[in-house]
């Protein structure tokens, strides 16, 4: 509410006023000039989160959205900040995550006459939003704020992006006399009784699928041989994973995920197969190319999930369920597309399917499955243990951090190598939203595990797995964690390089590396993390990095282990396959 030395509210109290009421608790941000919202945040009990730049504002508040499943809201000031937060929007974009951006403008007065950093901010959200909306109006603040947390959140989650002009944070939130005047007094009440409320977020009921729909999908499961489950990202924004393990279970089916998909079963599930796709196992691809019917659920079927599109079969019988209908079909031919919610058709056809005990094709395809999986970690197990000198191999990293961390703790990898090191080879054990990874982002990890961190609160613990060419984007934020206290443990996997490029060049290319390009200077980051105050260690051993992770664990306090790794080491891509053979 506003303060006693407020005579009258203004607007920025109604923007608070519709994130409170619509259970937004926090807001990320780099503080800019709009000194009424900060007032109005804090009279409304909404926490601020001060970041080092626009670009950790919106990672972290990403990684906020995808651990609660509400949207999150991130703040960029006019001009620079605001194309900023615009630029770091993409991975909330392709992840489907519920992001409001809210970006203020110059004031109204001086719109168009070259004000110190103006600049049109809406076509530079064009691309990285699904709404956008400008208030243009005082009484209208609140109204559009809730709207635009609705459109974050309403069928296929997004960023969305809200426009405010700076006097128009500072205005009277009540209607001006000049508008009273200028209207019809029936106008007048029209206007006041339109704006003096507006609706919170709620969730509609979520579309489900036709019986038609349910028995069709019953009948080509029946009739095919080798059929898998394809689970994507849609099955946990719609907090389906249990559903999907109870089709599963009921189907007897095996379930593999995409990698956004991961956790939609938990992966020491004996029908869980692992993550297919361009990061990925070697068994769980070999899996998804024999299947004969695949089940997509909640998956675009993009490049990354499809490896480049060749997956699944081209022979193989396929059937695409997705909320929103233009997803459908896109990116390959489908036999079968279903409009519906993940949970709603994981539910419907749990109680449709008979049981599967009578199939004997299923159940030796599911022996099959289970038995090579089976076989694959042990080879998994055998890499990870074996020996190194002088540095640390990955597997043996992740191998350490799945034996010590939590089953509910949150794992969050960065993209390239570090998607594919934590993606395919770390098995998450709980069915839910317990692995983050970069959509696309290159350093998008580092400030993703601290918004990680704060939504998953003191019970749990969140680990980023990132390289030292992604951790360089966001050094700054070390003291971000320690300020606001976020006992998140970052794991710099560090080769001084942009590996991917140095091995493309070295088996994409088979020639030699264009290092001026790859290599960086062999920074200590545990020196430098030690200089801001957190617990810091740099490992050049698996026994060491061991002794290292009970340490950051025990400490509970912000914490970063550098570990010394082989930029020769290739991890489980499919970019290179048809150069080298790999171990997983």
């Amino acid at each position: 509410m506003a303060t006693a030395s407020e005579a009258v509210p203004r607007a920025a109290h109604d923007v608070a006023r519709a994130l409170r009421d619509s259970g937004v608790d926090r807001v990320f941000l780099i503080t800019g000039g709009d000194l009424w919202l900060w007032r109005a945040l804090r009279d409304h009990g909404i926490e601020m989160c001060l970041a080092r730049s626009e670009a950790a504002s919106v990672v972290m508040a990403d990684a906020y959205a995808r651990v609660t499943g509400r949207p999150a809201v991130v703040y960029g000031q006019w001009g620079p900040g605001a194309a900023n937060v615009a630029a770091a929007l993409a991975d909330a974009r392709w992840a489907h995550s519920p992001l409001v951006a809210l970006t203020s403008t110059v004031s109204t007065r001086v719109e168009y006459k070259y004000e110190y950093q103006e600049l049109d901010q809406p076509p530079m959200f064009q691309s990285v939003t699904k709404w956008q909306a400008r208030v243009t109006r005082a009484d209208r603040a609140g109204e559009l704020v809730a709207q635009a947390l609705r459109s974050a959140g309403a069928g296929a989650p997004g960023p969305v992006h809200i426009d405010i002009p700076c006097d128009i944070l500072a205005a009277e939130a009540a209607p001006t006399h000049a508008d009273a005047d200028a209207d019809a007094d029936a106008d007048a009440d029209a206007d006041a009784n339109a704006n003096a409320t507006y609706a919170p977020i709620h969730r509609p009921t979520p579309p489900a699928p036709s019986a038609a729909a349910v028995a069709d999908i019953a009948d080509r499961l029946a009739r095919s041989l080798r059929p898998v489950l394809l689970a994507g990202n849609g099955v946990l924004t719609a907090d389906a994973a249990e559903d999907l393990t109870r089709l599963a279970e009921t189907a007897g089916v095996p379930v593999l995920t995409t990698l956004g998909g991961k956790g939609s079963i938990a992966e020491n599930h004996p029908l869980s197969a692992g993550v297919a796709g361009r990061y990925a196992s070697k068994v769980a691809n070999e899996i998804a190319r024999e299947a004969d019917f695949v089940l997509a659920i909640g998956t675009d079927l993009g490049g990354l999930a499809t490896d480049t599109y060749t997956l699944p079969s081209a022979g193989a019988d396929v059937v695409q369920a997705d909320v929103v209908a233009e997803h459908i079909g896109r990116t390959r031919m489908v036999d079968a597309g279903v409009v519906a919610d993940a949970g709603e058709l994981c539910r419907a056809l749990a109680v449709a399917l008979p049981s599967e005990s009578g199939n004997r094709a299923h159940h030796t395809w599911r022996e099959s499955v289970r038995s090579r999986c089976v076989a694959w970690q042990q080879t998994f197990h055998a890499v990870a243990h074996r020996p190194a000198a002088g540095h640390v191999r990955p597997e043996a990293v992740v191998a350490i951090l799945r034996e010590l961390a939590d089953d509910r703790d949150l794992l969050v990898a960065d993209t390239g190598f570090m998607g594919a090191w934590g993606g395919a080879l770390f098995p998450v054990r709980a069915p839910g939203r317990t692995f983050l990874r970069a959509a696309g982002t290159l350093g998008w990890a580092f400030p993703a595990v601290l918004g990680a961190q704060l939504a998953a609160g003191a019970e749990r613990r969140a680990f980023a797995l990132v390289g030292d060419g992604g951790f360089g984007y966001h050094v700054g934020d070390l003291e971000t964690a320690l300020r606001l206290d976020i006992p998140a443990v970052t794991i710099v996997l560090n080769n001084a390089s942009l590996a991917y490029e140095h091995v493309g060049f070295k088996h994409g290319l088979g020639g030699e590396p264009v290092s001026e390009v790859c290599d960086f200077l062999d920074i200590d980051h545990a020196k430098v993390a030690a200089a801001y105050g957190v617990f810091a260690a740099r490992v050049d051993s698996a026994d060491a990095f061991r002794s290292a992770l009970e340490q950051a664990i025990a400490t509970a306090r912000p914490a970063l282990i550098d570990v010394v790794v082989s930029k020769e080491r290739v991890a489980p891509v499919t970019t290179f396959d048809t150069r080298l053979v790999r171990d997983v």
